[in-house]
C-alpha cells in the first residue's frame, strides 16, 4: 500500500496508508517515518505499531477503570479516539477480561442499581447501558433485574412531584400530560406511567 498523506495534528501525525488512518505519537514516527509515496505493507505495519501501542493503552484503560468501572465498550471508544489501532485495542480487552478487571454484566447490574437510584424507569437505563457499549441483552437483563417495586414507588413519587408544580388556574389534564410526558422521558413506559399519575392523584386525595 502507498501512504498518501502525512499531517500533523496538534501533537500526534496522521498517517493515511491505503485509505486507512494510522494515528502517531512524535516518536513512533521518529522511529519509522514516512512520506507521501512510500510503499508498506499495512498488516506489517498494523503489528509494528501494536506493539508500541499496547503498554501505554493498557496503561491508560488500566487508569479509566480506577477512577471508575467501565463498560468494555467505552473503554474501546476511548481508546480508538486516541489513535489506538483496532488490534491494540481487541489486546487491551483480553488482557483485562482475561484479569477480572472487565466485566459488562457486573458493569450493568451496579450502572442500573445507582441509575435507579436516581429515579429513572427501566427504558432510560436500559438506553443508557446501551449507549456506553453493553450488549442489548446484558443491558436489558440488568434493568430488568431492578426491584420492581421501588421502581413503581420511584414513578409514583415523581409523579406526586410533577403534579405539584401545577400552574395556578391550569387545566388539570394539561398538568398530568406534563407529568406524563417528563416520566416517559425519565424513561418510564405508558403504561407504567399512567398508573404511578392515578396513584399519586388518589394519594393527593
Amino acid at each position: 500500500m502507498e501512504v498518501s498523506s502525512v499531517e500533523r495534528r496538534h501533537h500526534r501525525l496522521r498517517v493515511t496508508i491505503g485509505g486507512e488512518v494510522f494515528t502517531l505519537t512524535q516518536a513512533q514516527f521518529d522511529e519509522r517515518p514516512l512520506s507521501p509515496g512510500d510503499e508498506i505493507d499495512i498488516a506489517e505495519y498494523d503489528q509494528w505499531l501494536m506493539v508500541r501501542q499496547y503498554t501505554p493503552a493498557l496503561q491508560a484503560a488500566v487508569a479509566m477503570l480506577a477512577r471508575r468501572p467501565h463498560a468494555a465498550g467505552e473503554i474501546e471508544a476511548k481508546l480508538r479516539r486516541s489513535g489506538c489501532r483496532p488490534c491494540t485495542v481487541e489486546m487491551v480487552l483480553y488482557k483485562l477480561r482475561r484479569h477480572g478487571l472487565l466485566d459488562d454484566e457486573a458493569f450493568a447490574r451496579q450502572w442500573a442499581a445507582y441509575r435507579a437510584g436516581s429515579r429513572l424507569g427501566q427504558r432510560r437505563i436500559t438506553q443508557e447501558l446501551r449507549r456506553k457499549g453493553v450488549d442489548a441483552d446484558i443491558a436489558e437483563a440488568a434493568a430488568g433485574e431492578l426491584d420492581g417495586e421501588a421502581m413503581q414507588q420511584a414513578a409514583r413519587e415523581l409523579a406526586a412531584k410533577y403534579l405539584r408544580k401545577a400552574k395556578p388556574g391550569e387545566d388539570p389534564r394539561k398538568t398530568e400530560q406534563r407529568a406524563l410526558a417528563a416520566l416517559i422521558r425519565r424513561g418510564y413506559g405508558y403504561d407504567e406511567a399512567r398508573a404511578a399519575l392515578a396513584q399519586a392523584r388518589q394519594e393527593a386525595e
